[in-house]
């Protein structure tokens, strides 16, 4: 799988599905976007012009993030045979929790109602 495919070919389409190595590796970059974020907004001391720019680009960038995650989630549980409206559960609490125990489960063999079993055999070139 090469770049464009793992990041933006399916950012904000639900159907299909989506293997555990992909949800993994988008969690686990949106986290560290945020987390670096946070850090930086928390840098930032005088309001400025640039400083302005730069934060308001920044969240920008992580709503689009954030906004991608959802149709991100709906395929993996897809990928469980599971409807994609348990993605609901994040709003619970402690939903989050179920959630991310689904995530990590290993999905249907083979095809199931939401489609074809999500085949990545090709390492992830840069």
């Amino acid at each position: 799988m090469n770049v464009y495919n793992l990041f933006f070919k399916k950012i904000f389409t639900a159907k299909g599905r989506s293997s555990r190595r992909e949800y993994i590796i988008k969690f686990l970059l949106t986290t560290f976007i945020f987390v670096f974020a946070s850090y930086v907004m928390d840098e930032i001391q005088n309001p400025n012009l640039i400083n302005t720019i730069f934060v308001l680009s920044l969240c920008s960038l992580m709503t689009t993030i954030l906004i991608q995650y959802f149709p991100l989630a709906i395929r993996r549980l897809h990928d469980l045979n599971a409807s994609g409206w348990y993605v609901l559960l994040t709003f619970v609490p402690f939903g989050q929790f179920l959630i991310l125990w689904l995530m990590f489960k290993e999905g249907t063999q083979g095809s199931n109602k939401y489609g074809e079993e999500p085949k990545y055999r090709e390492t992830i070139q840069l």
